[in-house]
């Protein structure tokens, strides 16, 4: 069961309905019923030794939009936070991500960027993991949050803890400014260009993916991977790369 929770939260960031096929997508439990589980959940947390297995029994099988109609009903029916009351009752890494479902999306990957950013050096994996796969709207909501947590805005962050063609490259995904949905002949033209354009030229390289929407990155990598008469044996750089 744990492993189960588990499972789920390394997809915390991905909206329930996830432009990426097959991640984090979660299915809204049927008959839900906010103030019924969180009566479960009290109790739960208020039996001796705590129950963890129904915790996270609960929590793992409602949608992130069902998890947060839950916190406002235990807030309603007990005076307190649900997160204040499992933090009390949970300890370790069942702590850890059980407070993380609770977050919405937006806020987890706020989260996530500013441990990304924190102390010395940067975690440029999670950090362009995060903003280049998530959509124009969703990135707008991680800059609200971020704000919201953390009194800061997200691109002063960014320009302080990273540099060079990173750093443009992420201040430019902050703008939310990227072409959404697939459009198949821009797919074939971005992966043929990237070819052309060769590993060197990292200006051009930089220039396609920031443009690309999320959905069309893979579709445009799976393009170079498989080859193509022009584009055979090329694979898609690591943004991390880029300076």
């Amino acid at each position: 069961m744990i492993k189960a929770l588990m499972e789920q939260a390394i997809y915390m960031g991905m909206p329930d309905e996830s432009v990426l096929k097959n991640e984090g997508t979660v299915t809204a439990a049927p008959n839900f019923n906010a103030s019924g589980d969180a009566g479960v959940l009290e109790k739960a947390i208020k039996t001796k030794g705590v129950d963890e297995n129904t915790i996270i029994e609960v929590l793992v099988k409602r949608s992130n939009d069902q998890r947060q109609q839950i916190k406002a009903a235990y807030q309603q029916a007990s005076g307190k936070s649900l997160e204040s009351a499992l933090k009390s009752a949970l300890k370790g890494d069942l702590e850890e991500v059980v407070l993380a479902l609770l977050k919405t999306p937006s806020q987890y990957d706020a989260e996530q960027l500013k441990l990304a950013m924190k102390g010395l050096g940067t975690d440029e994996d999670t950090v362009i993991e995060i903003l280049a796969s998530r959509t124009n709207n969703e990135i707008l909501g991680i800059k609200e949050a971020y704000k919201t947590e953390y009194k800061k805005d997200l691109e002063n962050d960014i320009k302080s803890d990273t540099s060079g063609d990173f750093r443009k490259a992420l201040l430019e995904l902050c703008k939310a400014g990227r072409t959404e949905g697939v459009v198949e002949q821009l797919v074939d033209s971005d992966a043929r260009t990237l070819y052309e354009a060769g590993e060197g030229k990292k200006a051009r390289t930089v220039h396609l993916s920031l443009k690309s929407s999320p959905p069309e990155v893979p579709r445009i990598s799976a393009k170079c991977s498989r080859g193509t008469p022009s584009t055979a044996k090329w694979t898609w750089p690591k943004l991390s790369t880029w300076r």
